[in-house]
């Protein structure tokens, strides 16, 4: 029934609830490479913050992922704010780079383990025949949250402390904002089915949806059986294409600049984050009528003949940055399509009651893989540094290229109960 219901008040408060989440975690992302700036450090010291972002949000991840499965998704998306708070307000305040690490790393956590459950969250929520289109959606405001972290940042250039309190504090306010949201979301109707607790689903709906539940236990639709991809595809498949983006995307759009162009840092993830938000929108209105499987094909081949472009005219657009800045927004635009079907595919094609855990599994290798990458980057030549950013999207690619030929296809419709409960 949740499936095949028409759209609600209570699918509008998921749709902003999740898009804030998403928002937040990029923008927390953000922050971690704008603070490179705010304290006087050597550079293997620079390198270390640089990988604080994906070690914590892989720790928030594995932490709240299985915990979502136990306890279920609205409840465990009441345990980040709290740790949201503490974060903002103890990265306002502080001083030195140990302190900046310690609530960076709150922030991560929470913001990890929220996202996690935000990507299992959306697809059990909303209607069928606009999953896809939604999912993207919602994923989507990352980028947003990336171009208000960097906006920030360029209110005050020359004060760190600016940059800190306005950060810190859009963040104080927004929590809140978030705790009154969701306590008007129900649960996951389809996750309560899933561990047995039909009669509790059954008040959701009828609370939520405003419609007589009984017999919601079962589809108004029939659900299709589909030829299932071994686990094993699934999680090696899931925890490449997120390696390939992660890392990739690191790269060259948060590590380029402090690494290289630090007076372009900010620059470079507000004009990248607007791009990539701008062209999100159109791609996420689509998302219901393509396939899932050639969508990611077809981007993944564009970001890496886009990469390369850039890393073999890489003598020429640093002595002209009029070079560079058309083929970063062409490349900004076909990442986060990427992106966008990327994740959507490794949250989706797995049974309900385990979605949260499988998906913490894959998020753990794409972010974990990313880790080392992001820290040796630090201590290489651009013209190295640029290649091997195109080496890492290439296997995105080639990883896509075999989910287009062994995998199934979960967009156009298809019901996420395909995978079982």
């Amino acid at each position: 029934m949740i499936e095949e219901s028409s759209w609600s008040l209570v699918h509008t408060i998921a749709l902003v609830s999740f898009s804030l989440s998403t928002m937040i975690e990029a923008y927390i992302y953000s922050i971690s490479y704008i603070a490179t700036g705010w304290v006087s450090v050597p550079r293997y010291l620079t390198a270390l913050l640089t990988i604080w972002p994906p070690l914590w949000l892989l720790i928030g991840g594995v932490t709240m992922g299985p915990l979502s499965d136990l306890i279920g998704r609205r409840n465990t998306l009441y345990l980040t704010l709290l740790m949201y708070i503490v974060g903002a307000i103890g990265l306002t305040i502080g001083g030195g780079y140990l302190t900046l690490l310690l609530f960076l790393s709150l922030l991560l956590m929470a913001t990890g383990g929220e996202y996690n459950t935000v990507m299992v969250a959306t697809h059990e929520y909303f209607p069928r025949r606009v999953r896809s289109r939604v999912v993207f959606l919602v994923l989507n405001f990352t980028n947003l949250g990336g171009a208000l972290a960097s906006a920030l940042a360029f209110l005050n250039l020359s004060s760190a402390l600016m940059q800190r309190l306005a950060i810190g504090l859009t963040l104080v306010i927004t929590v809140p904002i978030l705790y009154v949201i969701r306590g008007m979301l129900p649960e996951s109707v389809m996750w309560l089915e899933a561990v047995g607790k039909g009669d509790v689903a059954t008040r959701e709906v009828e609370r939520f949806l405003k419609v007589n539940a009984n017999g919601s236990n079962t589809s108004m639709w029939s659900i299709t059986t589909v030829n299932q991809p071994p686990v094993w595809l699934r999680v090696l498949v899931g925890g490449l294409i997120g390696w390939a983006y992660t890392a990739g995307f690191s790269l060259m759009a948060l590590t380029l600049g402090p690494y290289f162009l630090p007076s372009l840092t900010n620059q470079l993830i507000l004009v990248f984050s607007i791009a990539s938000f701008a062209s999100g929108i159109p791609i996420s209105l689509l998302a219901d009528s393509v396939s899932r499987r050639l969508l990611l094909l077809a981007s993944s081949v564009g970001v890496s003949l886009t990469s390369l472009a850039i890393a073999i005219t890489v003598n020429h657009w640093s002595s002209n940055l009029n070079l560079f800045w058309p083929l970063y927004i062409t490349f900004s635009i076909l990442v986060n399509a990427y992106f966008l079907t990327e994740d959507t595919l490794k949250s989706e094609y797995w049974r309900i009651s385990r979605r949260g855990t499988f998906t913490a599994l894959v998020r753990v290798i794409s972010l974990g893989g990313s880790i080392p990458v992001i820290f040796a980057s630090a201590y290489i030549p651009i013209n190295m540094y640029l290649m091997m950013d195109t080496a890492i999207f290439s296997v995105g690619t080639a990883v896509s290229v075999l989910w287009y030929i062994a995998g199934t296809e979960t967009g156009k419709g298809v019901s996420v109960r395909v995978w079982g409960k």
